[in-house]
């Protein structure tokens, strides 16, 4: 991904479309898939399973989920925690 490509993203007004939720604001995680997927319609992503499960418990950290996002065969992965 180029600095071109990243500024197009970055550019997309998505005010109207944060939410908030225990004090904190975001942008729904399938609302700004179909915004990336407008840009890079033959991206993919995918969800991490350990065993049959899409997460990971730590006593420390709580639940985590593990993804990758793959655009023009570059692969980002990313861990998130479960808030809710």
């Amino acid at each position: 991904m180029t600095t071109d490509d990243f500024l197009k993203l970055y550019s997309i007004n998505v005010n109207d479309k944060v939410e908030e939720k225990n004090g904190l604001s975001y942008l729904s995680w399938s609302y700004a898939w179909a915004e990336f997927k407008k840009v890079y319609p033959m991206a993919t992503y995918e969800i991490k399973f350990f065993g049959y499960q899409p997460y990971v418990y730590d006593e420390k950290l709580g639940y985590m989920v593990f993804t990758s996002v793959t655009v023009n065969g570059l692969t980002h992965d990313m861990w998130l925690p479960v808030m809710d």
